[in-house]
């Protein structure tokens, strides 16, 4: 999180031990912590002025609460009943700006059956829950219906308990009392939860405090003085921490969870420091996603599509982070994974799974598919903007370019491919070679409208042997009346033209690729092959060639790439990424340069990878050691060959993801 002020802060802190609900309802210590937490932030040089503390107190603890709001002097106080609450948040909230926002809750709360979090407000009682949804709240929060607080961090004291549990399912009022508009992808929202779905939070009522809250106030209170904003990565690892000691000397069984949504767009990420006790399913709550109806109108449209390949990596990617899912046992029966999909609380894995399966399919049973998606997604809460982004990220064009030296004049015979959806787009051939500059207005050609989608087209040269170590992405192109690097404007791959001429390879070539796929979004160290020097015997480890999808180069290479016997035998034994820097550079340090590429990162996110480097090693600022700088990949698709190239026709879909 980046650093800002204290003075720039802004904070809500909320402590509900009093319901109207009476007595059963009470707790002992939320309204002390949010005082107890105000106090803090006040301390560390937040503005009193800019600190909303709303409790409501048991009566034994109505004459503390008043010496803290008459010591404190935040900017408002009152009770979090709906009224005040929503007030705060559609007003003040709204219409201001901060370097940092800080919410602070503790109370009751629950978990309904669309595992949505919903905490209750004061004002609440048996027949009338009315409740804060917390799910909807963070959205609102990274949506453009609040534009002043770029940065968020929230800590929530409150039970997750299963509405299921309490006999409540369908009794919950909506909750949702600011609504969302378009996401922000800039936003950085961090939230620590004091307990996983399924879970009581544990409160001391002798001490009047919750368990989780005096974590935190322990752990903030270790923080240095002039330390701003609290770290939000430290004080997860530190709550961890007490609370495996805790659960260690059996005074909980208490799990913290933690959600992350981060600048750039990324997924939501789930930190845990325990397993679950059970699995939270729609099945577990006696729920199914979709409507009977809804249901049979996707199995038609399902039911006339051809099967793309690739539905089981489809499926993994989207159930990676479910916890206690269990994979059908026929991982290429669609309707077994769409019925598994139905199980999941989170609607999300289920309509992310279908745009996958919509952007490798046939262009009708696309139109039919997002037909029903534009129709059912909004029911089940799902942003169709997000869906519609994913989608393009999926379908994004792909130029593909064979570049053949002209054996009598000095030139390139081009040929070039556009792949976009399901289709394979026009093909343009030269009659007479082409120099660089004609090379270069085909490129700008291709790229004058693609260029404006995000992210950009991707440029795959399929070359031979000689070309593969030629500076490609260095050829310039036009961009709105400005001239860069193609390898900048956009990824810039080499592909291998001298591998189609040998068929025995394809089914290691293809299984490869599956693999890599099947890999996902996530950093796989076993799938890469380090060669740090070339065989002085002739004889390459072809096992680890074999065992790895990347085979990373590493050394300096005094010969052509036709004369390089790892290239070469990765090239034969269907490896379809390679990644080195050129033989005429100097560069000290190549296998560091290449950690530097390839540690941390997905395989599937290479030609994008190399793009941002090679933009970085363009700037000024970038030495000539810098790893993107005369870094060459080859990534080689092989459901991406024209059929007048190979031995068979390609499989469909050559979406990149």
């Amino acid at each position: 999180m980046t650093a800002g002020t204290t003075a720039g802060t802004t904070a809500l802190v909320v402590g509900v031990e009093q319901y109207k609900a009476g007595d059963d309802w009470r707790l002992d210590g939320p309204a002390l912590d949010a005082c107890r937490f105000a106090e803090w932030l006040i301390q560390r040089g937040v503005p009193a002025a800019r600190v909303t503390l709303l409790t409501s107190p048991l009566p034994e603890n109505q004459a503390a609460v008043d010496e803290y709001v008459r010591r404190l002097s935040c900017g408002q106080c009152g009770s979090p009943d709906q009224s005040t609450v929503r007030d705060f948040l559609t007003g003040p909230l709204a219409d201001s700006t901060s370097d940092l926002l800080v919410i602070y809750w503790g109370g009751h709360g629950v978990v309904d059956t669309s595992e949505e979090r919903r905490l209750f407000l004061a004002d609440a009682n048996s027949a009338d829950r009315r409740n804060l949804n917390l799910t909807i709240l963070l959205r609102a929060l990274r949506s453009s219906s609040i534009l002043g607080h770029q940065r968020q961090l929230l800590f929530v004291d409150a039970c997750m308990t299963l509405v299921d549990e309490l006999g409540w399912v369908g009794t919950m009022p909506e909750g949702g009392l600011l609504s969302g508009g378009r996401i922000q992808p800039e936003r950085d929202q961090h939230v620590l939860l004091a307990a996983s779905i399924g879970q009581r939070a544990g409160n001391d009522d002798r001490r009047q405090t919750g368990l989780f809250s005096e974590a935190v106030r322990c752990i903030l209170a270790e923080m240095p003085q002039g330390a701003w904003p609290p770290d939000a990565h430290q004080l997860r690892e530190a709550l961890d921490a007490r609370f495996q000691l805790l659960r260690d000397e059996g005074r909980t069984d208490q799990v913290p969870k933690h959600l992350w949504f981060l600048s750039g767009g990324e997924p939501e990420l789930v930190f845990t420091t325990a397993p679950v006790g059970r699995p939270v399913t729609a099945a577990s709550l006696g729920v199914r996603l979709l409507t009977f109806a809804e249901d049979q109108q996707l199995g038609k449209i399902l039911d006339g599509a051809a099967m793309p390949s690739g539905l089981s990596a489809m499926y993994k990617e989207e159930t990676r982070c479910l916890v206690g899912i269990v994979d059908p046992r026929r991982m290429d029966d669609l309707t077994s994974l769409v019925e598994r999909l139905r199980g999941v609380l989170d609607p999300g894995p289920l309509f992310c799974f279908l745009v996958r399966f919509a952007a490798q399919s046939d262009p009708l049973t696309q139109q039919r598919l997002w037909g029903w998606i534009r129709e059912v997604a909004p029911r089940w809460r799902m942003d169709l903007g997000e869906l519609e982004e994913l989608d393009r990220r999926l379908r994004r064009p792909v130029f593909l370019v064979r570049l053949e030296p002209d054996l009598l004049a000095q030139g390139w015979l081009v040929t070039t491919w556009s792949y976009a959806d399901y289709d394979l787009g026009p093909v343009t051939t030269t009659d007479e070679p082409w120099g660089n500059k004609q090379l270069s207005g085909e490129l700008s050609r291709l790229l004058h409208e693609a260029i404006e989608l995000e992210p950009p087209p991707i440029i795959e040269f399929l070359v031979r042997w000689e070309i593969l170590d030629k500076a490609l992405e260095s050829i310039p192109v036009r961009i709105a009346d400005e001239e860069k690097p193609v390898g900048v404007v956009c990824p810039v791959v080499v592909r291998s033209l001298d591998r189609l001429d040998q068929p025995d390879c394809c089914e290691p070539w293809r299984a490869k690729w599956q693999q890599l796929i099947e890999r996902g979004e996530a950093y796989d160290a076993e799938a890469i092959g380090w060669f740090e020097e070339l065989p002085t015997t002739g004889e390459v480890d072809a096992m680890l060639l074999t065992e790895r999808l990347c085979a990373a180069l590493a050394y300096h290479r005094p010969v052509p790439a036709s004369e390089d016997a790892i290239l070469r035998a990765a090239v034969n034994n269907g490896t379809p990424v390679a990644l080195w820097h050129r033989p005429d550079s100097n560069r000290q340090g190549r296998r560091h340069a290449l950690e530097s590429v390839l540690n941390g990162r997905a395989l599937r996110k290479l030609p994008d990878v190399v793009r941002n480097q090679r933009a970085a090693a363009n700037h000024p600022a970038g030495g000539p050691d810098h790893a993107g700088r005369d870094l060459v990949l080859l990534w080689d698709d092989p459901g991406r060959v024209p059929d007048t190239l190979i031995w068979q026709l390609p499989a469909r879909g050559g979406a990149v993801s």
